[in-house]
């Protein structure tokens, strides 16, 4: 088996949250050969949240590495089958918000429907805006672990009762401690981007990034989500959830960046996402087109 990389740069129209600071996502597209079968994934490391390095994940063969490995082996298994591992299936997902102060969050599209919230310091904007919500909603609010213990606490205190209420679950206020234990019983918890000790009682949900992790185990509190990255890792992680979703996903995310040609591959109406008809009429994850035009090399 034979691995080369195409590596890429997205440039970013929104902010992907409060400690990424460049304007442009990197990572590499990762390719397998064995004859003349081929098969590709993503890796999409992001070093602000604790990850290896690109060079550094390769050369370590870390864990998002061996998952990109894993993913392009069963696209490559697809490819020789001559068989799609997409489907027709609409995923709903949460509405994302990255830029919450300047968002209408009264606004009818959203009522009963999920919204996420990319979070920053500002609690007393952040908890005023939740606060003032009328709309039947469920909340979802990611501090990507950004807060102080004083500080989320502080939040917490700020927060109304009906606030309270609309919130499905607050991702990795901080860094996970013992802390957490208590505050999940005040308002449900997820943990998302984490190196500490984890138990069941630490938090209510757990989002798991098919493209960075497998996804085993009761789907009953996993959210399915995409790493905010490459659109081919978004598409493994959609025909993920195309089978396994349970809850509202999290795939709204290729607007994120500056659209390019992998973007004809999807297709969104309101918060529902599915695969183009291009896409599901190859094999694989498809794309073949536009993978077959790029330039790969043996090493980054």
């Amino acid at each position: 088996m034979k691995t080369v990389f195409s590596p890429y740069s997205l440039k970013k129209r929104l902010k992907l949250n409060s400690l990424a600071q460049s304007p442009e996502q990197s990572g590499t597209l990762l390719k397998i050969t064995v004859g003349s079968d081929w098969g590709v994934a993503d890796l999409c490391p992001k070093p602000e949240l604790g990850d290896n390095d690109l060079s550094a994940e390769i050369s370590t063969k870390g864990s998002l590495y061996l998952r990109a490995l894993e993913l392009a082996e069963q696209d490559l298994q697809a490819r020789r089958e001559k068989r799609s591992l997409l489907m027709d299936r609409p995923i709903k997902n949460n509405f994302l918000i990255t830029d919450y102060k300047n968002e209408n969050l009264q606004s009818p599209r959203f009522l009963n429907q999920t919204i996420k919230i990319k979070a920053d310091h500002d609690i007393e904007s952040l908890s005023r805006v939740v606060n003032a919500i009328q709309l039947n909603v469920k909340l979802r609010i990611d501090f990507n672990s950004g807060l102080s213990i004083g500080e989320f606490n502080l939040f917490l205190e700020k927060l109304s009762v009906s606030a309270k209420e609309k919130i499905e679950y607050i991702e990795d206020p901080t860094k996970i401690g013992p802390e957490w234990k208590t505050w999940n019983k005040i308002v449900p918890l997820a943990f998302d981007f984490q190196q500490g000790q984890y138990s069941s009682e630490m938090a209510d949900f757990h989002i798991v990034k098919p493209s960075r992790q497998s996804v085993i185990g009761d789907m009953k509190c996993k959210v399915l989500t995409s790493a905010m990255d490459h659109p081919v890792g978004v598409a493994h992680g959609l025909r993920i959830a195309q089978v396994l979703a349970l809850r509202d996903s999290g795939f709204l995310t290729l607007n994120i960046y500056e659209a390019g040609e992998f973007n004809k591959y999807f297709l969104q109406q309101e918060n529902l996402l599915n695969f183009s008809e291009l896409a599901r009429g190859d094999y694989g994850i498809g794309m073949t087109d536009d993978l077959e035009k790029l330039r790969w090399v043996n090493t980054l």
